[in-house]
């Protein structure tokens, strides 16, 4: 398996190691010999163990990304000894870099190998100025950074499997949660640097995605990319507009993996499915709880169903072909109905 961002969250996208590493078809013939699910995560073979990010390679101050791969540890190598003025370490580190971008991946879009080698060129004329000696700005580097990640984004989304970004699911409300607690805590400092973490993830995701849950987390990113530089001058006091955005974040979150427990369904991915049916709930659940107490208790029901057929799908238990549809289809209705009420 690919070992680029997002091999994630779009990489992404990151958050140790991961007790599932098999293809989606490979865990589905062995789940069947898997023990009955409870309810959320299941502790059979088809486990995947969570994970936080080994470091985060910040880009001017604003632009943060998960170090959880190969690439992005070169990348993050690469800014340190650029930083330290190494400029050979930094060049070799670059070209690393590259080489990792240069793997081919089947069935990418000519946009995808476009931006591929635009970020290609931007690597090679950097590694061979870095060796130059000439004089290279902060801003070109990061500049470079930046399109390494994007086009590494495009084609990690071919490639993904759940075992690359299910470890990392708790992550965005998990930042989401430091960040209210900086809050009160009035460190806003520290508030904006996690809800940036936060932001990161939701761009993560939404490179996983297409259509209207993209833009509507494609929305919810720059709604926390402003949340974050207002907390940073100071002008968000009240706590309550932070958690509105999370709750918004959350809910994209959440119709996001129920759209693709639809499509994985569809594909008679069955770990998959239960695998995005469980985070739909996780995400359902955390909008809820930053939106209202009332609202957490009119979705309670729907969660805990959802839950416990995620459990039967990845576990490898007994269900039946029509409870999966509908419960897809109820946790999405109960996605809409928050939408509504929030």
């Amino acid at each position: 398996m690919k070992t680029t961002i997002l091999s994630v969250l779009v990489t992404v996208l990151a958050v140790f190691g991961v007790a599932c590493s098999k293809s989606t078809k490979d865990a589905d013939n062995a789940a069947a010999k898997a023990p009955v699910a409870a309810t959320g995560r299941s502790t059979s073979k088809s486990e995947i163990a969570s994970k936080t990010p080994e470091d985060w390679l910040v880009i001017q101050d604003q632009d943060y990304i998960p170090v959880i791969d190969d690439l992005s540890r070169k990348m993050q190598s690469a800014r340190q000894a650029f930083v330290r003025k190494e400029p050979a370490a930094a060049a070799a580190d670059i070209r690393a870099t590259a080489d990792l971008l240069s793997k081919e991946t089947p069935g990418a879009s000519p946009e995808a190998k476009e931006n591929t080698d635009a970020a290609m060129k931007q690597l090679s004329a950097l590694a061979a100025d870095l060796d130059s000696g000439k004089a290279i700005g902060l801003k070109r580097f990061d500049t470079a950074i930046a399109m390494t990640i994007h086009a590494d984004r495009d084609r990690d989304v071919l490639v993904l499997e759940e075992s690359s970004w299910y470890p990392y699911i708790d992550e965005p409300d998990r930042h989401f949660q430091n960040a209210h607690g900086a809050f009160l805590a009035k460190d806003y400092e520290k508030a904006a640097q996690e809800i940036r973490k936060g932001e990161a993830w939701v761009k993560l995701e939404a490179v996983r995605t297409k259509g209207d849950v993209k833009h509507s987390l494609n929305s919810s990113a720059q709604e926390l990319e402003k949340l974050a530089t207002d907390t940073e001058k100071g002008t968000v006091k009240d706590v309550k507009e932070a958690d509105n955005k999370f709750g918004s974040a959350d809910l994209a979150l959440a119709q996001s993996h129920q759209i693709k427990a639809k499509e994985s369904w569809a594909k008679k991915e069955t770990v998959r499915t239960g695998h995005e049916m469980n985070a739909g709930a996780l995400y359902l659940e955390q909008s809820a709880h930053w939106t209202a107490s009332e609202a957490k208790a009119g979705v309670s029901a729907v969660i805990g169903d959802t839950r416990m057929l995620a459990g039967k799908l990845t576990e490898g238990s007994k269900y039946a072909v029509e409870e999966v549809g509908k419960g897809i289809d109820d946790l999405g209705k109960a996605v809409s109905d928050l939408g509504r009420k929030a």
